[in-house]
């Protein structure tokens, strides 16, 4: 890769970095786990949670191949393979959480019982089913990734280890428990960081 393009992809996984743990652990401090999506829409720190999740979403797939680009060829099929899948799964959950952050306030002023778990929407077989895969194909994706990351040993093994337990817990399913999200979400900056620090310096190292 050229100079530019590796200080570009440094800068979007370290901002990534930092944006990742705040989408896990703010939801802690600002909505109520007992609630549903309903209530959450509804109170004052939705907007700034569903459109911060929005600008995470749009910048991991660019992360995501940053990690690719870096190993093309240490990485093998294996690799390309869950690229091909994180990246499906990244891109459905982007779609997501713009969903999420842009139409879901709009029903909770208009049609409040679509976004109530006990309303239609979420009862219906075809949104659960879009969900169910949107979170399958991701996680195996990134444990894919993972394990490629893990086996090409450009970046150090505990780094692609990290990442793969923090993208897992932090978005691999739809709505995870608020502490495990805040775990992975802590776990996987930590690895982001790093991985951004190494592309900045260009200096990737195996252990």
């Amino acid at each position: 890769m050229t100079r530019t393009l590796e200080r570009t992809l440094a800068v979007l996984t370290i901002s990534a970095a930092v944006l990742l743990p705040l989408n896990a652990l703010l939801p802690l401090f600002l909505l109520d786990p007992s609630a549903t999506p309903l209530d959450w829409v509804r109170t004052s720190s939705w907007p700034l949670l569903s459109q911060m999740a929005v600008v995470l979403a749009a910048l991991m797939p660019f992360v995501v191949l940053a990690l690719y680009v870096c190993q093309i060829e240490e990485t093998g099929k294996l690799g390309f393979v869950g690229l091909v899948l994180t990246l499906i799964g990244y891109l459905a959950y982007m779609w997501f959480q713009f969903d999420m952050a842009f139409v879901w306030p709009v029903l909770a002023a208009r049609a409040p019982e679509l976004i109530d778990y006990s309303g239609p929407m979420f009862r219906d077989a075809r949104f659960a089913f879009v969900h169910l895969w949107m979170g399958v194909v991701q996680s195996v994706g990134v444990l894919l990734l993972g394990a490629a990351l893990f086996r090409a040993r450009v970046f150090p093994r505990t780094t692609s280890a990290l990442l793969t337990i923090g993208l897992l817990l932090s978005a691999g399913v739809l709505f995870p428990p608020f502490v495990l999200s805040a775990i992975g979400g802590v776990v996987g900056a930590i690895a982001l960081g790093w991985i951004g620090w190494l592309l900045w310096s260009r200096s990737p190292a195996s252990t």
